[in-house]
């Protein structure tokens, strides 16, 4: 058996740089919206810290759609709805941080999920669940901030520290950039994959 992670296409979302003082100073999360994805705690941070969300995405049900809309938070997220991937990548480019605040489930521990590193390779900082496989990526390259996804005053804190230390953040986003251009790109999986089906033959 061999691991294929599940990494970025860089033809699918590679832009050109964006000079960071063109970008807006919000934030933003791509991808299914549930409970389980920490999009709760993310939304009652926004009353906190007074950043706008944009948020992209399908709702897993009308139950956390309404308990959103109920959120203190609420008048801060600008919900695009389901969008395309070169819509994503121009969402990409109009924030400052990427959000992947996902709880703590046994699914999510070990995961890898693609937003983080599409958030990297669009040169923005992530605010990353405090998981021990996401701290080697994000401190590892330092291109975010890590959280406990379920506190919502360190999520706050973690978002306005970004935007207070702007050069920072820019740091944090070119390296999350050049470490997904190095080492997590889909080109890179898929020659792991050929040179294991040429092993097979």
């Amino acid at each position: 058996t061999i691991a294929i992670h599940n990494f970025p296409i860089l033809a699918e979302l590679m832009q050109q740089d964006v000079a960071w003082n063109t970008r807006q100073d919000s934030i933003c999360y791509i991808g299914s919206i549930s409970a389980t994805r920490g999009i709760i705690p993310l939304v009652d941070s926004l009353a906190l810290s007074g950043v706008r969300l944009e948020l992209a995405g399908s709702y897993s049900g009308d139950t956390i759609a309404q308990q959103i809309k109920n959120s203190a938070g609420a008048k801060l997220v600008n919900y695009h709805g389901v969008i395309n991937r070169q819509q994503i990548g121009e969402l990409l480019v109009s924030v400052k941080i990427g959000m992947v605040t996902l709880l703590p489930t046994p699914s999510y521990l070990e995961s890898l999920p693609i937003k983080l590193f599409e958030y990297m390779l669009a040169g923005i900082p992530v605010i990353a669940s405090d998981f021990p496989l996401w701290q080697s990526i994000v401190e590892g390259n330092n291109c975010g901030l890590m959280v406990n996804p379920s506190d919502v005053n360190a999520i706050a804190n973690a978002c306005q520290w970004l935007l207070n230390n702007q050069e920072e953040a820019e740091k944090m986003g070119c390296n999350g950039r050049e470490a997904v251009l190095k080492h997590y790109t889909w080109d890179a999986e898929l020659h792991k994959l050929r040179a294991f089906y040429r092993e097979l033959q």
